[in-house]
């Protein structure tokens, strides 16, 4: 199982979510998406967000239970999002609604 696991710094709280970026080698956004993402949670407002990157090949039965067809593939909390490189602002406010999402859950 190849999962890398990367944290945005701070403590994790109750509205804490994952993000599971699914690449492949032969994928010429991957890297970006990767990028993206880890530059994006960089911003304190997402301390609570840690991230993967997740490689298709080796976690195939993963990434097609998740309806994963293509990469680069964002799921965030276990819910396949975007099946697409997101642009900066999409991915922002998809974290907002699954952290606000939590919360409520949490509470």
């Amino acid at each position: 199982m190849l999962i890398i696991k990367f944290r945005s710094g701070g403590l994790v709280n109750k509205a804490h979510i994952d993000i599971e970026v699914f690449t492949s080698s032969l994928c010429s956004n991957c890297q970006r998406a990767s990028f993206v993402v880890g530059q994006l949670l960089e911003e304190t407002e997402f301390e609570s967000v840690t991230w993967s990157e997740v490689d298709v090949v080796a976690e195939i039965d993963y990434a097609v239970a998740l309806g994963v067809l293509a990469t680069p593939a964002i799921a965030i909390g276990g819910e396949l999002v975007f099946s697409a490189l997101p642009s900066k602002q999409q991915l922002r406010d998809a974290i907002h609604h699954y952290l606000s999402r939590r919360r409520s859950i949490d509470e």
